[in-house]
């Protein structure tokens, strides 16, 4: 029985168990393999390369420290933050710094599980229902982190790298393309579980609402997995060509994007009070409608309550128009030896090919697994 959502149950399943171990191997071994390409790029003598990898693990952690330090004020306002969080949030923070607050705080989570899964057994109610509220607010939030970090850090590394590895191999160099390919499929991997974890963590804390299922979780995983390749590979393969231009549309992707959160689709995230926004406020809004505007870029988060139908229309839509002109663009102004390469139709299919697939999972999460 899947509909196990508060306040009627408390119980912590297996899959919860593997959902959190997963997330927290994909996230060291992601991060492990972004420093040894930026060590190796280092040491090779690929200055810009290095520069351009530690700035998009940089960006994201500052990104990472705002949005947690907000977390951790709006659980002080609603008295939800325990004295020893409090104390220790200057630790949080420098941890968060170094990229390894999702890994803490998901062995939070892991830990709260366990406890509360004792509980059941030993018939303790009351710490039961303790740990698992504690586990779902933990899973909730690094959820969200998660979220930002796959997409505002290892999607940008991994256009970066694809973009090296067919340039490199253009010129008939196989520099790294072994810890490239390695931390190009870790990364898609571990996006699109981010994907799938969060939104299996934000139907835990809604009350009257019923858990997404193991076989829905899977089709969450398949349709941001199959998105994500094609975005990432139709974007890195113009980015050869154009890498200008290309940084360019992705700006006014990004513009858009914001604006139409700013403006149509506001979020209560910055909001303290059931009143009118203050100043303050409105431009803590306006900065996060610009943060999920880079994450849009790639994928899209709900940002409030409603249907959603209007919303993935629209957005999947301008999307695969993007995907098919930059594939398209590349497969008519590639250089002539790249299109004799194996790779070159491989690379035309898996960029628009997988669009199609990803929303074929969606529709079927849609009809078949959704609560």
């Amino acid at each position: 029985d899947e509909v196990d959502y508060i306040p009627n149950n408390a119980h912590v399943t297996n899959f919860d168990i593997f959902a959190l171990a997963v997330s927290i191997i994909s996230h060291i071994v992601d991060i492990g393999l972004d420093i040894n390409l930026a060590y190796r790029y280092f040491h090779g003598g690929r200055t810009e390369y290095f520069i351009l990898t530690v700035l998009f693990i940089l960006f994201p952690a500052l990104v990472n420290t705002i949005i947690s330090i907000r977390m951790y004020a709006l659980d002080k306002e609603s008295n939800s933050v325990s004295k020893m969080a409090s104390r220790k949030w200057v630790i949080r923070i420098l941890v968060l710094l170094l990229q390894l607050a999702p890994v803490l705080r998901y062995c939070d989570s892991l830990s709260y599980a366990l406890k509360s899964r004792r509980a059941e057994k030993q018939k303790d109610s009351v710490n039961q229902w303790r740990y698992y509220e504690k586990m779902l607010k933990e899973d909730c939030d690094v959820a969200l982190l998660r979220v930002f970090e796959c997409f505002l850090e290892a999607a940008p590394q991994q256009i970066l790298q694809i973009s090296i590895l067919l340039v490199d191999t253009r010129d008939g160099s196989t520099f790294q393309w072994l810890h490239q390919a390695g931390s190009i499929i870790s990364s898609l991997l571990s996006m699109a579980w981010s994907m799938a974890s969060y939104h299996r963590s934000i139907r835990f804390v809604q009350d009257k609402k019923d858990n997404i299922s193991w076989s829905g979780t899977v089709m969450h995983f398949l349709w941001h997995f199959m998105i994500t390749v094609s975005r990432i590979l139709s974007i890195s393969v113009i980015a050869t060509l154009f890498p200008i231009w290309t940084a360019l549309a992705c700006a006014i992707h990004w513009l858009v994007m914001t604006t139409w959160l700013s403006l149509l689709d506001r979020t209560a995230f910055c909001k303290s009070s059931p009143n009118g926004a203050t100043t303050k406020e409105r431009v803590g809004e306006i900065l996060f409608a610009a943060t999920l505007g880079l994450v849009y870029i790639f994928t899209y988060i709900t940002p409030s309550e409603g249907r959603t139908r209007t919303r993935y229309l629209v957005y999947y839509t301008v999307c695969f128009v993007e995907n098919l002109i930059s594939t398209v663009m590349w497969a008519i102004e590639a250089y002539p030896q790249v299109k004799n390469t194996w790779y070159f139709l491989p690379l035309l299919i898996f960029s628009t090919v997988p669009f199609i697939i990803g929303i074929m999972f969606m529709i079927l999460y849609y009809m078949y697994c959704h609560p």
